[in-house]
C-alpha cells in the first residue's frame, strides 16, 4: 500500500513540475513528452490535489486553470 501512496505522491510532484515549467515560460511542446510520461494513470482526484498544492506554492488559481488546459 505504501508503494501506491509513494507512486501517487511521485506523480503529483512530477505534474507540479510540468505546470511550474509552463508557468515559468516553457511551451507546451517543450513539456509534452514529460507530461505524457507522468499523466498515465493519474486520477482526477490526484490532479485536484496537485492544483491545491500549486495554490499553496503561490501560483494564482487563474494561472493554474490556464496552464491546466494542457491536460484537457
Amino acid at each position: 500500500m505504501s508503494e501506491l501512496i509513494n507512486n501517487r505522491e511521485y506523480r503529483q510532484e512530477k505534474l507540479k513540475e510540468v505546470i511550474k515549467e509552463l508557468h515559468a515560460g516553457k511551451t507546451v511542446e517543450e513539456v509534452k513528452e514529460k507530461f505524457a510520461e507522468v499523466i498515465d494513470g493519474v486520477t482526477a482526484k490526484e490532479i485536484s490535489m496537485m492544483e491545491v498544492e500549486l495554490v499553496k506554492d503561490g501560483i494564482p488559481i487563474e494561472e493554474i486553470q490556464r496552464l491546466c488546459d494542457v491536460h484537457a
